[in-house]
Formats: C-alpha cells, structure tokens, sequence
C-alpha cells in the first residue's frame, strides 16, 4: 500500500484458520512454476490467481538483498479478496515461516505498493532465517539488531519481540520495513516513531545481506483497493483498518448490504480516522449501496467500519480504494 501504509499482522499466522485456509485453497487451480534468481538460486511460486506474473515477482525478488534462504521459500500469489481468509482481516499479505512451512502469501498484481509488501513479507523470511546470537526471534541480523540499537530500545520498552506495544513497536516488523526501505527508498515507511534507515544503516545492512544485482522494476503507481465480503452477524462490527502515511490521500469506500426492503437503519458505513468519525452514512430502507468519498486525509490511522443496527445477519460487500490525490 504504497504510498498507503498497511498493518501487517503476523499474529494471524498462529491461528489454526491459517492452516485450514491454506488447505482450502490448495486444488486444480493451483500451479507450481520455479524461476531463479541471478546466481542460479530456485525461486518457487503456488499461483492461485489468474494472470499472475511471475517474471515480475521475480525480477522484484531478483534486485533484493538475498543469499540462499530464498530457494526454501515459496511465494504464494492468491487473488486480493482471499488474503484476509488466510492472513487475517488487517494484513495485506503475511509470512508462515515461523509456524510452519516457510511461505510468503501475497495478492495478485504488479504495483510499486505491492512490490513493497513482499519485500517487506521477504523480511520476515530472511529474519526467521539468520540468528542473533543470545536473542529471541524474531530478530533482525546481527548487523542490523546493533546498528538499529535494538538492545538498548529493548530495554527501555520502546519494542517488544510480540505485539503487546503495538504492530509498529515490533522488533521483526521493524526490521521487515527496514529491509523493504533500504531496497524502495522509504517512501512507504509504516514506522512512524522510528526514522527510516539511513544510508550508513542502508550500506550496513547491504554489506551484511549482499548487494542487489539489479535495479528494481518499473512499477505502477496504482490505487490500492480492498475488497471485502461476508455475513455481518446482528448488532456486530466489521473493520478494515488501513495507514495513510502522509497528507493528500484519497479514500473511496463503497459498501453494499442485504434487505434493501427492511424497515429502519440495518447498518452503518463509516470512515473512521484517529479516534474520529470522518464520514458516515446509514442504510435506510431501500438502501442497499453506499458510497464515503474522502479526498486529502491524512496522516492518519483509519478504520472503514460497517456496523449492523438489525437483528438479523446481513451479507456485505466492501471496496475500499486508497489512492494519492491527483496521482
């Protein structure tokens, strides 16, 4: 979600629905196709999706920073709607390898934002792959844990090797924008607290990793759109909780729900931004379609939310567009 920030939640990973949707979406329309990076390295792709391409994955993969641990990875690519079944409701892609068989899920598509994501997903395989010495995982690179002082913010509570502080206050989520930002430029640097790498901290950590070989594709800027749907059970809340990491973004919520001849309000769309309701709109009796149009927001920490006001469960459909005003 470049330049929209996403929320990558990696506790999803321990869920047993991981498990269960992975399974599920293993079938005939899966396909197993292997390219290679420049040094002659196995790259393996699970495409579940139509029209993925591969070569441009591939050409990411190739320009980063890698050494072997990248032929025992396999790069899932999944249709967008399906990533929140296997990867929880607030991850725009996620990373198995700590819980089981080293595999990086992502959605379809070729956009800088996506190019983003799974080299940020890729560092969190190439932190589950090195070891710290005298350090839980996860935990960067040697390199990386002392440059970054991560010891000395460890013990100040700034970070923590879970999520009890927060996403952003994770030490393998900072290290996985890290190695994403030293390979894009920052431009999409989700850790708001914490400056993004410098260059001494960008040459340390190539010295360590290996120089990329190549420059990174050219990739659209493109809007990011979330599609989302399910059943709304009575009197429930449905959030898509989205970053916007700098001022000028656009956001486009379009929501549809069932019993559209139901009396009264059945529910609410809502875009919620720092504790703040920034657009709302209910659906009254013949509603069945709502659309939030929010042009120049942020920064800011948003939610969309569809919040069901009936006693009765109610199917929705969700497409929330996050773009760069004028883009």
């Amino acid at each position: 979600m470049k330049p929209i920030a996403r929320r990558r939640q990696i506790v999803a990973l321990v869920l047993v629905a991981l498990a269960l949707a992975l399974a599920a979406a293993t079938g005939a329309d899966a396909a197993i196709i292997t390219a290679a990076d420049l040094q002659g390295r196995t790259i393996t792709y699970d495409v579940r999706a139509t029209a993925a391409d591969t070569d441009w994955f591939t050409a990411v993969l190739r320009a980063s920073a890698h050494g072997d641990e990248i032929s025992g990875v396999t790069i899932q690519i999944v249709p967008e709607p399906d990533i929140e079944a296997i990867c929880g409701g607030a991850a725009a892609a996620c990373y198995t390898g700590r819980r089981g068989e080293p595999r990086i899920i992502v959605p379809a598509g070729k956009s800088a934002n996506l190019a983003n994501t799974l080299l940020h997903e890729y560092g969190h395989h190439l932190d589950n792959s090195w070891r710290v010495a005298g350090v839980p995982e996860l935990n960067g690179t040697p390199v990386w844990w002392n440059a970054r002082g991560m010891a000395s913010l460890l013990s100040q509570r700034r970070v923590a090797f879970d999520y009890r502080l927060g996403w952003d206050h994770s030490v393998g989520e900072i290290f996985a924008e890290d190695y994403a930002a030293i390979h894009t430029g920052g431009s999409r640097y989700a850790i708001t607290w914490l400056s993004q790498p410098d260059e001494a901290l960008k040459s340390a950590m190539f010295a360590e990793l290996g120089t990329p070989q190549a420059a990174l594709p050219e990739s659209p800027e493109v809007p990011l759109v979330i599609n989302r749907r399910g059943t709304l059970v009575p009197r429930d809340r449905y959030s898509v909780p989205f970053g916007l990491l700098g001022p000028g973004r656009h956001v486009t919520l379009t929501a549809t729900i069932s019993k559209p001849a139901r009396k009264g309000i059945r529910a609410r769309a809502q875009i919620v931004c720092d504790g703040r309701v920034v657009a709302s709109q209910p659906f009254g009796k013949g509603r069945s379609k709502r659309v939030l149009d929010l042009p120049n927001l942020g920064p800011a920490s948003c939610d969309a939310r569809l919040i069901s006001n009936t006693r009765v469960a109610l199917t929705y459909r969700l497409a929330l567009r996050l773009a760069v005003e004028n883009a």
